[in-house]
Formats: C-alpha cells, sequence, structure tokens
C-alpha cells in the first residue's frame, strides 16, 4: 500500500468524527499532556538559561576574562606588570594585559548624603558610577562627589572619624552595569587617580586580561598560567602570579544552579511522562475503535508492515501535534514574558532585577525530537495487539 494511503488512514483514525466522544476527548487530552510537558521542559530551560546568562554578562561586562593576582593576597606594581604583559604577548587570543587597583572607600554626594563604596582604577579614562549609587548620592553626570580612602580612617577623642585622604572628582557618566550589586558599590575612575585616592603609587591589586572575540577564556587562562608558573620558577622575578577565568570566582553559584536546572528538569520531565502514558491510552482506545478497519484491510492484502506503520503514523500524528503546540506555546510565553510581562526580582538577593527569557532553539528542538521518538515507541504496542488478532476475528466480533 502506498505511503500517502497509509498516512490518510492514519490521519482518518485519529481524527474522524466516527471516534466514539470518549475516544475524541482521551486524544485531545493526550496531544494537550504532551504539549505542557514539552511547554514546561522549554520555559524551565528559557528562564533559567537567562538568569544564568544574565549574571555571566553582568559579571563579565564589567570585569576583565581574565584575573592575575598573588594567590598570597601580596600587591602587584607596574613591573610585574610588563612581565605579565610581555609574557602574554607570546599567547594566541590575548589582547591587553591592564592593571587594577581596587579598594573599599566612602564616598559622599549631596550635603548629607554618604556612602561606601567600591573604589575600582583600571584603564578607563572616565570616572563612572552606577545608577544606583548615584540615586543614593543624588548625583547626575558632572556633579563632584568626594571619596575617602578608608585605610587611613581614625576615630578622635570627640568621636569624630578622621581620614587623611579626600579627594573630590566629577562625575563623568552614570552606568547600569548589569547587577544590583555592582550599580549600588561601584566607582570606576582611571588608574592614576585611584592611587591617589589611596596613596599607593606603582600599587596594584590585580591585573586584568583580555582576550580576543570567540575565544575561550578559561583555555587560554591555563596557557597564561601555565606560562606566569613557568617563569617565577626560572627566577625570571621574584612574585609569583597565577591567572584564572574571573567567573571561576563564582563557580560555586553557577553549579548551584546548573544542579537546580538539572533537578527541576528532571521533576517537569514527569509530566511529559504521564502525558505518554496517556497518549498509549488514546492510541489502545484509537486501534481498539478501529479494529474493524484494520480486519477488513488486512482480508483485503494490507501486510503487517502496513498495520504496524498506521499505528506510528498515529502516534506521530497526536505526539507531533502535542509538540508542535508545546513549542508554539513555549515560544509566545517567553516572548510575552519578556516584552509585556516582566517577572521583577529582588536584586539584593538574585543580583538582577528583572528575570529575561532566552528561548532555547536547539533545547526545544532536542525535547520535541526526544518526545516524538518516545511518541513512535509507545505508538508500537497497539500495532502488536493488532496483528494478534486475524483479520476473521477482527471482523467476527465487530
Amino acid at each position: 500500500m502506498k505511503q500517502k494511503l497509509l498516512w490518510a488512514v492514519a490521519g482518518r483514525h485519529v481524527w474522524s468524527n466516527a471516534n466514539s466522544t470518549v475516544v475524541r476527548m482521551v486524544s485531545i487530552l493526550s496531544v494537550a499532556g504532551v504539549a505542557i510537558g514539552v511547554a514546561s521542559l522549554v520555559i524551565l530551560q528559557a528562564f533559567m538559561g537567562g538568569f544564568t546568562e544574565a549574571i555571566a554578562n553582568g559579571l563579565t561586562s564589567m570585569n576583565p576574562p581574565l584575573y592575575i593576582y598573588t594567590p598570597g593576597g601580596g600587591y602587584l606594581d607596574d613591573f610585574d606588570l610588563g612581565v605579565a604583559q610581555s609574557i602574554a604577548a607570546d599567547i594566541p587570543g590575548v589582547t591587553e594585559i591592564t592593571g587594577v587597583l581596587e579598594k573599599p572607600a566612602v564616598v559622599s554626594g549631596s550635603p548629607g548624603t554618604v556612602s561606601g563604596a567600591v573604589v575600582r582604577g583600571d584603564n578607563t579614562s572616565r570616572l563612572i558610577i552606577g545608577v544606583d549609587l548615584a540615586r543614593e548620592l543624588d548625583v547626575v553626570p558632572g556633579d563632584e562627589i568626594r571619596i575617602a580612602s578608608t585605610a587611613g580612617v581614625e576615630v578622635s577623642g570627640m568621636g569624630r572619624v578622621l581620614v587623611d585622604t579626600i579627594v573630590s572628582l566629577r562625575v563623568d557618566s552614570i552606568a547600569d552595569f548589569g547587577l544590583e550589586e555592582y550599580n549600588s558599590s561601584l566607582v570606576v575612575l582611571p588608574l592614576a587617580a585611584a592611587r591617589d585616592i589611596f596613596r599607593a603609587q606603582g600599587e596594584l591589586t590585580s591585573l586584568g586580561g583580555f582576550v580576543e572575540s570567540g575565544v575561550d577564556p578559561v583555555a587560554v587562562s591555563s596557557q597564561l598560567n601555565s606560562a606566569l608558573y613557568s617563569e617565577y620558577t626560572g627566577g625570571g622575578w621574584p612574585v609569583y602570579m597565577s591567572c584564572i577565568p574571573f567567573l571561576a570566582f563564582h563557580g560555586n553559584l553557577f553549579k548551584a544552579l546548573g544542579l537546580e536546572r538539572t533537578a527541576m528538569t528532571i521533576v517537569l520531565a514527569l509530566i511529559t511522562v504521564v502525558a505518554l502514558l496517556n497518549l498509549s491510552s488514546a492510541l489502545t482506545m484509537i486501534a481498539m475503535e478501529h479494529r474493524r478497519d484494520i480486519g477488513v484491510m488486512r482480508a483485503m492484502g494490507l501486510s503487517p508492515a502496513g498495520v504496524f506503520r498506521i499505528s506510528v503514523i498515529r502516534g506521530f500524528l497526536l505526539g507531533g501535534s502535542g509538540a508542535l503546540a508545546g513549542l508554539a506555546f513555549s515560544w509566545i510565553s517567553v516572548f510575552a514574558v519578556n516584552r509585556y510581562f516582566p517577572i521583577r526580582l529582588d536584586g539584593t538577593v538574585y543580583w538582577i532585577d528583572v528575570l529575561p527569557g532566552v528561548f532555547p532553539v536547539a533545547t526545544a528542538v532536542v525535547v520535541s525530537l526526544a518526545t516524538v521518538l518516545v511518541c513512535l515507541i509507545v505508538a508500537a504496542f497497539p500495532a502488536f495487539s493488532s496483528l494478534s488478532h486475524s483479520p476473521s476475528e477482527a471482523l467476527r466480533y465487530e
């Protein structure tokens, strides 16, 4: 029998009005169950992946992908910076090595506004503060802020706080750094200005490395770390420096997010399992409903392979319809949430203010194909049941 005819017969069995009300209802519920299972898995991956990606982007947007430091916690200087730059020049993918001086400080803006902050001096040419910190200090671009180092803080006998270094600087711009932690506390300014504030001429707390677009920071950091170690053990200079990817500092966070994502995926996958059980019931009822039709076609010469193909096509039609409906619903949901119904979060707890959704195309395809494949396997069981009866028995009892 031609394939087109097999598809027509299977489609009639699935969507025919001749089916009983119970069979039609069970078929609709099975399709809805598969759709809900696929949609729940895709939506979970979209928002969990979007959450992880937003945090990673926020961290990497304000920090170099490579972090070079002294494991003992000591300071570096301009000589160490030059050595690291000369070593990095021989490693493919590394574009620049810069010095960083980062320390806590006290910042004041308008009269009566004071806040703790982290001052970071790097290769920038402007003074930039986070949006939340600017709001707290009541300043706008062009206003002056005063920055005092906390390293030399003393308390007088009268209880007054005395600092030995206070520097007034003009705010060039206010930025949204992507993470609430940075927006509420970070001040970025030129390295020379940071050294003046902390009276640390030539002093660096770390070095930052930048890589070319598309280059894996993990692989490059491993090469640079090995080169730094070899130079140190060879007597190149007296300071031991180590290089790691910056996101490695937050490795436990991303591991926890990955574990949570896996656990939730397993739980939501059970919805699909239940839907597949319901689909099996629907296919069995359809096979029983059209037992006489199959018997007639077998009596007319339909081979057992043809009966098997019809049953599998029925499973494909139901499972494929549910998978497509689930994909469509998940895409619409992610788009609607991002565009019209943003999910607000507490930035002090989750680091970001809005939960973004990133539709996972690859994951959606894998989930859909896996679901349809299981539907095809489930559809094979009613076929074996149909083949266990002879055409005469199918016609006799109908």
